[in-house]
């Protein structure tokens, strides 16, 4: 469950001789442990497709093709209820699943007050676990005013980083991009298709620079 720990300062030719494990993958080619981001427009249907690949890999169920070994998952879906979770997962789940390995929660402390603690607690608890969802980033964040936004954020993201690098995990964070203008030639119109067969019409961009403000 923990990675292998390298000095902070090494020779080329010593990294060279040096045995590191493979990459951990908790979703092959796609996801591996570590922290990852999942950032889009709001309403582009970020949480269904969430939900989705955290029950495919609850169930070890193929993800677009690719195998993969069934995990424990927390998933902190903070901007839902249970009622709305449900609804989800009756329109995803098939009839004879069982999704037990998924567990939900739609409250958690944030980051620097309670978090990290709680999700270590967690781990302790289901050894099993390669995945934790946090959904959304603005939930947890400290959005400490003492410094620049940059560095509180830098801050926190670096917080969860360590954890998932510690465990072996991988910490999948959840962001609303802040919308643009519909005349913004760099965000092509196009359609995501959802799990469940429906799809939303959002705007694309290749990249993005301001993020929300605390």
């Amino acid at each position: 469950m923990y990675t292998t720990k390298l000095p902070k300062v090494i020779s080329a030719e010593d990294l060279l001789s040096t045995p590191i494990p493979p990459t951990k993958w908790i979703i092959p080619g796609l996801l591996p442990a570590g922290l990852a981001l999942f950032a889009g427009p709001s309403k582009a249907g970020k949480s269904w497709l969430t939900l989705w690949l955290c029950l495919q890999v609850a169930q070890g169920k193929p993800v677009w093709g690719r195998e993969i070994e069934p995990r424990t998952v927390l998933y902190l879906s903070l901007e839902d209820t249970f009622n709305r979770l449900q609804e989800r997962l009756f329109r995803l789940v098939g009839s004879e699943d069982t999704p037990e390995k998924l567990i939900l929660q739609t409250e958690c402390p944030g980051i620097g007050q309670g978090l990290e603690e709680q999700i270590t607690s967690f781990l302790y608890s289901h050894s099993d676990t390669g995945l934790v969802v946090i959904d959304t980033l603005q939930k947890v964040r400290s959005c400490d005013q003492s410094g620049s936004m940059y560095a509180s954020d830098y801050k926190d993201v670096s917080a969860l980083k360590s954890l998932a690098d510690k465990y072996g995990i991988c910490i999948l964070l959840i962001h609303h991009l802040r919308k643009r203008a519909a005349s913004d030639p760099l965000r092509p119109d196009f359609r995501v298709k959802r799990p469940d067969g429906g799809s939303r019409h959002h705007m694309g961009h290749a990249a993005q620079t301001n993020e929300q403000e605390c």
